[in-house]
């Protein structure tokens, strides 16, 4: 039975788990890239978003992230920015779904506070009555007591991509137990003709992914159903030891693991806070603004008879001529065209692509760096030609390769060069040329931006042809 009864706030703590790839908004999430981080909505991304709106609830020290070691550099970069302790940072050496991510982040948690309460937040959530939202927060906070509390959204259409909850009878309508249930049991993911029957039957509510309980709670039930993972969270003391264990921990989601067999788990149902998982692109769809025949266009685009139609465009122009019911979706190296409803497949699309070893999945054209950022340009079987653009006072790492060369031509701005055991300049309209094998970095040292041309040569051009003996972004 949960106990309703208030907690003190240095007990209550936030994780925010930022470490999914957000593949069903390919072609403009990739994976070095993933929809947490990237503007779809608003201004800011969702992880801002995310990281701003708890801390209005719970203070910096006591919030959590946890991610990929892929997002090492972005998170490293919001947790200067929002004062996040550095060991409150979890980076996982490879993606294993949610459980070990939850399990870890409860275990450094209990750790350090025994009495903690914690709340377990996903960074790709739209939250727009953030008020009414860190109310309900807090209220799990207080009541969850001995129980885990999972956050039921109202469905208000059959949706297809969302998991389900089915409750039984209500708690006791104290006001602190007001829309608090009893779970019956999980559904997963259904396909249409099933989701219009939850819907019609009523007693269903979608599953956001959401959850609150004592840290001691979320150790407890994992030791109970998932005691190989829970044997492991036993050898964690501080965030960097999971490197140790982790390829041995199995990957499976919290709510397959522990959520669908647990008996300590009830359900606190969430409306009127403008709740909107972000998984899809049909789920953007429904928010943005739209004219009168329904369309809503951001780019260059231009329409004749089209009506119900989403077009996203980066740098070219799109004319839709006749069409209905479609979204479409261009960047620089791919375009997606999927009718609205089919929207939730653009996964299957990913999955071909990294069966094939395609890099459209991994990373854009232009590639985001801690020290700027570089475009690729052109390729062919033995060259790559970038655009590379460095930010003031920042600079490369100190590295080689062992399978190309790289001739640099300064376009903008002023390099320091370290080439070997030599240090140099190079300025604007100048070049200088990086045999294979060479040490070295490229530095701006000035208080403007420094843009170059770099033309690669050789056999193997990826970036994993990088080793890397010095960094200042912690990426060795």
């Amino acid at each position: 039975m949960h106990k309703a009864q208030g907690i003190k706030k240095h007990d209550k703590y936030a994780v925010l788990l930022a470490g999914g790839q957000g593949s069903r908004f390919w072609p403009q999430s990739r994976i070095l890239e993933p929809k947490q981080f990237i503007s779809l909505y608003k201004k800011t991304n969702l992880f801002e978003q995310s990281l701003k709106r708890i801390r209005r609830l719970i203070p910096s020290r006591n919030i959590l992230i946890s991610s990929s070691e892929l997002y090492r550099t972005q998170i490293l970069e919001y947790a200067r920015i929002f004062n996040i302790p550095r060991p409150n940072l979890i980076f996982e050496p490879e993606g294993k779904n949610t459980a070990p991510s939850i399990g870890v982040a409860a275990r450094l948690i209990h750790l350090r506070d025994p009495q903690a309460r914690v709340c377990m937040l996903p960074c790709d959530h739209l939250i727009q009555n953030e008020g009414q939202f860190l109310k309900i927060i807090d209220k799990a906070l207080n009541i969850c007591g001995d129980n885990l509390v999972i956050f039921g959204i109202p469905p208000y259409r059959a949706a297809t991509g969302y998991g389900y909850i089915k409750v039984t009878k209500p708690q006791s309508q104290g006001v602190r137990s007001k829309g608090l249930y009893s779970v019956d049991k999980f559904c997963e993911k259904p396909n249409l003709k099933r989701a219009q029957r939850f819907l019609k039957a009523g007693g269903y509510f979608w599953n956001s992914g959401i959850f609150a309980g004592a840290a001691d709670t979320f150790l407890r039930e994992i030791g109970k159903h998932l005691p190989e993972l829970h044997r492991k969270l036993e050898n964690i003391h501080v965030n960097s030891d999971i490197t140790r264990d982790w390829k041995a921990i199995k990957s499976i989601s919290f709510d397959y693991g522990v959520m669908e067999k647990t008996r300590s788990l009830l359900m606190l149902k969430v409306a009127k806070i403008g709740w909107l998982d972000l998984g899809s692109w049909q789920a953007w769809d429904e928010i943005i603004p739209k004219d009168k025949e329904g369309n809503a266009f951001k780019g260059d685009i231009i329409s004749l008879d089209s009506r119900n139609i989403t077009a996203l465009s980066q740098n070219r122009l799109i004319a839709a001529i006749g069409l209905e019911n479609l979204i479409v979706i261009d960047t620089p190296d791919a375009l997606l065209i999927t009718k609205k409803e089919r929207s939730e497949d653009v996964k299957k699309i990913v999955d071909i692509l990294k069966a094939n070893k395609r890099q459209e999945h991994y990373l854009h054209l232009t590639v985001h760096r801690p020290w700027g950022h570089y475009t690729v340009l052109n390729k062919g079987q033995d060259f790559k030609i970038k655009l590379v653009e460095v930010k003031p006072h920042r600079s490369l790492s100190l590295q080689l390769h062992k399978k190309r060369s790289e001739h640099w031509i300064i376009v903008e701005g002023r390099a320091k060069i370290i080439r070997g055991g030599k240090s140099y300049c190079v300025n604007s309209n100048e070049s200088t040329f990086i045999p294979v094998s060479c040490v070295h970095r490229l530095i701006n040292p000035d208080d403007t931006v420094l843009r170059l041309v770099e033309v690669q040569s050789g056999r193997y051009l990826e970036e994993d042809d990088i080793i890397r003996l010095k960094d200042d972004f912690e990426r060795i």
